[in-house]
């Protein structure tokens, strides 16, 4: 056990004495801010070059006296105001501060000071440190961790030449010293969190809104992509700014990480080098965590209460995008047959989710949740929910909030109660399917009639619904919406002129099963009992790289039972595959597959088989490696590339799905 008394070691800090100087000369000063006092500051000078970090943390000790630091750092210095400390290092890691023995003491800020050698990133380590790009994670034990609660942060931070640096919470001032160090000053109004992220990175801003945007790549990303961000963020940032009222940070910064990575912070975000340069990122990715801005870097989550922040996000970014480029409904039909390929075993209640990363779990917090809050839309209109997102903002910005305050906030902007919808879809895994019965035509003096059933199924049906029905007659078409709250709902359409047809939800805006749907690849991937079949036992390896996990290996041959097999699937080369498709006489497809083209993916029509094949094992490995990306065709044929052309050759598709029984068409004798 080893005591503290306000030791400091004099030739680490004396290296750094001209770089605090300079900072109190600059106005880098501890507890000042832009906008008000802070209640904790923290000075970091950290180079990632020798991993070696110092910092000085200035703040009230309320009740959390404990905390822990990364092997290789030491506590240097305990201050009570000047009264130094005496604390007791712990064999475990974790430092003990004396609990403060009056009121004074506990108003009274404590200051620390440590310093030491980083250790090196291994697998599973929370912060990572490189040249290239580093990242220290909030309550890593990079420094002592004493916020039992959030309070507002100054937080300064100073990186050798070479680097540049971005952390939690808006940027106020950036500098350089004399000895060429960058200095950066970042302020959270209220905060337990302290993130920063480093980088051999080139600098662009631009002013948008009363926001400086920033993108911070390496010098060859910056040259190609900087400008192609810049432009992109500033567009989704006067589009969510319009709907939502101010950002709540006066500056977002999109910053580089040589991890395969998309991380949303206070204030910046952090996207792979490798993810930068794919095209569609611009405009998916890049609005998808601008729009964490407002919900989970903002408002902040309840965890235990469940994740609603992906599920907002997901409806605000990516879909509002897709309602621009005119593809709101192409979306939504995707996302609902994303959710009809899970295994009763995946699913769980939208509470639930916490962010697991599994695929499974990503499309209930994310798909299921996205259309959850478009039914809301729907039910309440557009004012009353733009109304309710703008009340979140303001109640809740930098606050912690669960699903009963999204609750709330909504239900005061539509002017009733919308517990009981929440409730339901929150707590009752999966989604109904619908379909009509008993429907009956009748002729009356004043026009026509349509009367019947809608009937929802489901293992916990039924959920509360407004059923959109949509007639066409001789003089146009008509709308309905059909309240359902019981598992049967009577409904009955008077109409003036003929009908000719009549829809259930012809644009899919329920969060329902779609129907009959195609077989697809997506199935294999979320289920977990998928099993491979390799003909050939060097081609095994591949099926991890589709399926993006390991899967249990079957021997080869095998004879399958239809009705009870698990999904499967079989790689083998054209000639091997085709000789075991023959064998087993599975279902043809609606198109020749056998050796259409070098390499090819297809789903046994009506199972859940999939095979993968190709002329050689190299076409069968790069068909394989670009599969995790088509989870929603039925089939993908990898064509020969022209040489000197780098283009897509691939061609997908799905299968013909059988017809909707949600639609009925009527003829003129219907009607006698």
């Amino acid at each position: 056990m080893f005591q503290c008394r306000g030791y400091r070691s004099p030739l680490l800090w004396l290296s750094s004495l001209s770089t605090l100087l300079w900072l109190l000369m600059a106005g880098f000063a501890w507890g000042e801010s832009s906008k008000a006092p802070a209640e904790r500051t923290l000075f970091i000078q950290f180079d990632p070059a020798t991993r070696s970090l110092q910092g000085e943390l200035r703040q009230p000790l309320l009740t959390k006296s404990r905390f822990r630091l990364l092997e290789g750092l030491a506590l240097t210095t305990a201050l009570r105001g000047d009264e130094e400390l005496t604390v007791i290092q712990e064999s475990d890691g974790y430092w003990q501060l004396p609990q403060a023995t009056s009121k004074a003491d506990s108003t009274t800020p404590i200051t620390l000071r440590w310093e030491g050698m980083l250790p090196a990133t291994q697998p599973g380590s929370r912060h990572q440190i490189a040249i290239e790009g580093s990242l220290l994670p909030t309550r890593a034990g990079w420094y002592p961790d004493l916020s039992d609660t959030a309070m507002p942060l100054v937080l300064t931070v100073s990186v050798p030449d070479g680097q540049l640096t971005v952390a939690t919470g808006s940027l106020v001032e950036e500098q350089r010293t004399r000895d060429n160090h960058y200095v950066a000053r970042f302020y959270h109004p209220n905060t337990r969190d302290v993130d920063i992220a480093t980088g051999p990175w080139q600098l662009r801003k631009r002013e948008v809104g009363g926001v400086t945007l920033r993108t911070l790549f390496p010098e060859t990303l910056n040259a190609a992509f900087g400008e192609t961000y810049l432009q992109h963020a500033a567009e989704q940032l006067t589009l969510f700014q319009a709907r939502l009222g101010p950002l709540p940070y006066k500056s977002f910064s999109i910053a580089a990480t040589p991890a395969p990575v998309g991380l949303a912070f206070p204030g910046f975000t952090l996207l792979g080098e490798r993810v930068i340069p794919l095209p569609f990122i611009p405009s998916t990715s890049l609005p998808h965590e601008l729009m964490h801005a407002w919900w989970g870097a903002g408002v902040n989550i309840d965890y235990p209460s469940g994740n609603w922040a992906e599920a907002l996000t997901t409806y605000l970014a990516d879909y509002a995008l897709a309602e621009q480029r005119g593809e709101a409904e192409t979306v939504r039909r995707r996302w609902l047959a994303d959710l009809a390929a899970l295994p009763n075993s995946q699913e769980v209640a939208l509470a639930a989710f916490r962010g697991a990363p599994d695929s499974a779990g990503r499309l209930i917090g994310y798909q299921h949740g996205a259309m959850l809050f478009h039914m809301l839309r729907q039910r309440i209109g557009d004012e009353a929910f733009d109304r309710g997102l703008r009340h979140l903002a303001n109640e809740w910005m930098h606050r912690t909030a669960d699903w009963q305050a999204l609750i709330d906030a909504f239900s005061m902007a539509s002017g009733e109660s919308q517990q009981a919808f929440f409730t339901a879809w929150l707590t009752r895994p999966g989604r109904p399917t619908l379909h009509i019965e008993s429907v009956q035509t009748e002729t009356h003096d004043d026009g026509y009639r349509i009367s019947g059933t809608l009937v929802q199924s489901g293992q916990h049906a039924p959920w509360p619904m407004e059923i959109p029905l949509v007639v066409s007659t001789e003089e146009g078409s008509v709308y309905v919406r059909q309240p359902m709250h019981d598992t049967h709902q009577p409904f009955e359409l008077h109409l003036a002129a003929r009908p000719r047809s009549l829809e259930i939800d012809p644009g899919a805006d329920l969060l329902r099963h779609p129907g009959p749907t195609p077989a697809i690849l997506r199935q294999l991937m979320l289920d977990p009992t998928t099993q491979v079949l390799a003909l050939n036992d060097t081609l095994y390896p591949l099926a991890r790289q589709v399926l993006g996990r390991d899967a249990e290996s079957l021997a080869s041959p095998i004879q399958l039972q239809r009705e009870e097999q698990p999904p499967l699937l079989v790689i083998g080369t054209t000639e091997e595959l085709n000789e075991w498709h023959r064998r087993n006489a599975l279902p043809a497809p609606p198109q020749p597959m056998a050796s259409a083209g070098e390499a090819r993916f297809w789903m046994a029509p009506g199972t859940r088989i999939g095979l993968l094949s190709g002329n050689d094992v190299a076409a069968i490995t790069q068909l394989a490696a670009s599969l995790r990306h088509h989870g929603q065709q039925s089939y993908v044929i990898q064509r020969q590339a022209v040489q000197g052309q780098n283009v897509d050759t691939s061609q997908a598709g799905r299968w013909p799905a059988d017809a909707s029984p949600l639609t009925m068409s009527f003829t003129a004798t219907d009607f006698r």
